[in-house]
């Protein structure tokens, strides 16, 4: 199979597992708030943000092993790629010795958050599965490793695939048969892991037999190695939290849990967009990761202009839908809510996507190439001001969740812009201002979409999910037509063309 075509199948089906991770979640989210309530249904996303919070200490081990390992085997050197391997895996289980009893100390003592008495023991239980669950993942964690080499992530989306369905299925037995309980999000997303990390155990041994876990590759160097060039990315870890990974907690601690159950509903699409930007840019990585490994300087500036358009192609649609029927949206999939509140507070959240999305695959090249110090620093830089701006303009003013969910936006604006998309093009070779165009067509798509969006959302007769499925999938339809020569080059259309004009004769000269 060639590149092209590899990447392809591995956006495809990336793109499948999306999907249907966000079609369970659009019907499982207010089946769950309508069970648990809003206030319960906040301690599901604090939970997991909390746990995250040890990944500061984490990243700087694997953030980069993968890296090492595929550099490693891609220039043949399989002794090596073992010694990295083994080594980050004898270092993640100390760890875990090191974090069980930190988790439960911090478990038994939960005093310390802002819970309702009847909800104390069913958060230590959540608590307690989700840590669970990060510790698993910290002990599987470059099991990955063998999609990235061999370039198959396609088989990774079909695994993610079957573990969406198994935790629909579980989630609804428990609610359906037993007493409520917001501990069995928790219970599921432990087994749900089982089953992922069971499943990339078996692909690895199958694709890449070489690599293996013995004591004998353990080498202390190569956990320094590691630890000295991620520990950029433990950095830009503490960034993130303190950009965006304490607004739940900080509602919690300063305004109330109820409002932390409003604002965690409204980060529902804002993190499913967050986690298609992910899926996303990891189908260009491996390319990304052996062009640099070869040298091939050009073809990789080729590829990141290519993974930001298409990237930008996908991620503007959804984001510009919101802007135009994001009330509608929210007022029928969670009506006892507020759904102007929620559209306005997603909306705030989505906003730096529209630049982020198509610089998302920067940040991924900034690992690639190893230059992450800079960019490392900034976004903790970005993220300090974040915190310390919240603080003071919630002591100060009466903006709440629009504080929480505003200031970040405009910091992490200004940090691409400024920084991210020049240097970017800075460190491969290029003059700054390379992909500066595919930002600014990102900003148009999204601006005549909604624009386009909303004018059909006033010819919608009512309020239903008829009239409002039917007016977004045209938006859609329109909108997809539109960043055909809203963000493709003429080249590209060209190509597209091409290639879609020798599919249909092939499949005519086969009938």
């Amino acid at each position: 199979m060639t590149k092209n075509k590899q990447l392809a199948v591995n956006i495809v089906a990336s793109m499948f597992a999306f999907v249907m991770s966000a079609g369970i979640s659009f019907f499982l989210s207010p089946y769950i708030v309508e069970n648990v309530g809003e206030e319960a249904y906040g301690f599901v996303s604090l939970s997991e943000n909390i746990i995250s919070y040890f990944s500061i200490v984490t990243v700087a081990l694997n953030s980069m092993a993968s890296r090492f390992i595929a550099i490693a085997y891609f220039k043949d050197n399989v002794q090596e790629a073992n010694e990295y391997y083994s080594s980050a895996f004898f270092a993640n289980l100390a760890l875990c010795l090191v974090f069980t009893p930190i988790f439960l100390i911090g478990i038994i003592n939960i005093s310390w958050l802002n819970i309702s008495p009847t909800l104390i023991a069913d958060v230590r239980f959540l608590l307690a599965f989700v840590a669970a669950s990060f510790m698993l993942d910290l002990l599987t964690t470059n099991l990955g490793i063998s999609y990235y080499v061999k370039n198959k992530l396609f088989i990774s989306s079909f695994i993610s695939m079957g573990g969406y369905l198994i935790k629909v299925l579980l989630l609804l037995f428990l609610f359906g048969t037993l007493d409520t309980h917001i501990a069995y999000v928790g219970v599921v997303t432990l087994m749900v892991n089982l089953f992922t990390q069971g499943n990339n155990l078996l692909q690895k041994s199958r694709l890449l037999p070489e690599l293996k876990i013995k004591s004998v590759y353990f080498k202390l160097e190569k956990i320094k190695q590691l630890v000295a060039a991620g520990i950029w990315s433990s950095i830009t870890k503490i960034g993130s939290i303190l950009q965006d990974g304490l607004d739940l907690l900080v509602t919690n601690l300063m305004i109330s849990p109820s409002d932390m159950g409003v604002l965690a509903i409204s980060k529902t699409i804002p993190t499913f967009i967050s986690r298609l930007l992910v899926t996303l840019g990891s189908s260009f990585i491996p390319n990304m990761t052996e062009l640099y490994a070869k040298g091939e300087w050009e073809q990789l500036k080729r590829n990141i202009k290519q993974a930001m358009k298409i990237i930008g192609m996908l991620i503007d649609l959804p984001i510009a839908l919101l802007i135009a029927f994001g009330d509608v949206f929210f007022q029928l999939w969670v009506p006892t809510q507020d759904a102007k509140l929620l559209q306005i507070l997603s909306i705030l959240a989505l906003t730096p996507f529209v630049v982020m999305g198509p610089a998302n695959i920067i940040h991924s090249t900034f690992t690639v190439i190893n230059r992450i110090k800079v960019n490392s620093l900034l976004i903790c830089i970005t993220g300090f001001l974040n915190v310390f701006t919240v603080y003071i303009l919630l002591k100060s003013t009466g903006g709440g969740l629009f504080v929480v969910a505003g200031v970040s936006s405009i910091y992490s604006i200004l940090r691409n812009v400024l920084y991210t998309v020049p240097f970017g093009a800075i460190y491969i070779k290029c003059p700054w201002y390379t992909f500066f165009p595919e930002i600014g067509k990102s900003i148009l798509s999204v601006v005549v979409i909604s624009s386009i969006s909303l004018g059909l959302k006033s010819l919608m007769p009512e309020t239903t999910w008829f009239w409002f499925l039917l007016a977004a999938c045209f938006a859609g339809m329109i909108g997809f037509a539109l960043n055909f020569y809203l963000v493709l080059d003429t080249e590209d259309r060209a190509l597209c063309l091409e290639k879609t004009i020798r599919k249909w004769k092939r499949s005519n000269a086969g009938h």
